[in-house]
């Protein structure tokens, strides 16, 4: 939402379609992604919390938990990782902010230097969510995790999410008069 107007601004043209990403989860933030230019918006966490989502089960339960609050920054695969909050997840987020500090400050792991030992919990977490061992499962989400109350078929959740959009965007007019 942050850097989506000045992305379209950038390089929004007829031959160039702009998504917008992280945030967006019903048609509130579809219609907001519209109005600053997007051509759509991405909803992974949204997506993830259906009932056709291949995503382990309590992958999808814990989104559906997750209250305000739920999420922290922690060392990820590829840089900070977003994970909601759990545990274990609280326990990677201290070893991380121990042995990999850069990660909160904006200086990549070095993986020649780093502690292994937080890949190994990673690998370790990742696959225990993939089992189904809530206890040692650490599961990543976005932020708008806190938003999402339900579990629907995607389909359904498409519809409802068009039709918000289209009602808000309707009225758009009538809140500039």
């Amino acid at each position: 939402m942050i850097l989506l107007p000045a992305v379209v601004e950038t390089v929004s043209d007829k031959d160039t379609l702009v998504v917008g990403a992280g945030g967006f989860c019903d048609g509130k933030t579809l219609a907001a992604a519209l109005v600053m230019g997007a051509d759509g918006a991405q909803m992974g966490t949204r997506f993830l919390a259906t009932q056709e989502s291949d995503f382990h089960q309590i992958w999808k339960e814990e989104v559906v938990a997750a209250g305000d609050r739920a999420t922290l920054i922690a060392r990820g695969f590829v840089g900070p990782a977003r994970w909601l909050k759990t545990p274990r997840s609280v326990e990677h987020a201290a070893n991380t902010l121990e042995k990999s500090p850069g990660v909160f400050l904006g200086t990549p792991d070095d993986l020649s230097t780093m502690d292994m030992s937080l890949i190994r919990y990673e690998i370790e977490s990742i696959k225990a969510t993939f089992e189904g061992d809530r206890e040692k499962a650490m599961m990543a989400a976005g932020e708008v995790a806190q938003r999402i109350k339900d579990m629907p078929k995607v389909n359904d959740m498409v519809q409802e999410i068009v039709k918000e959009a289209e009602t808000i965007l309707r009225n758009v007019p009538k809140l500039l008069a």
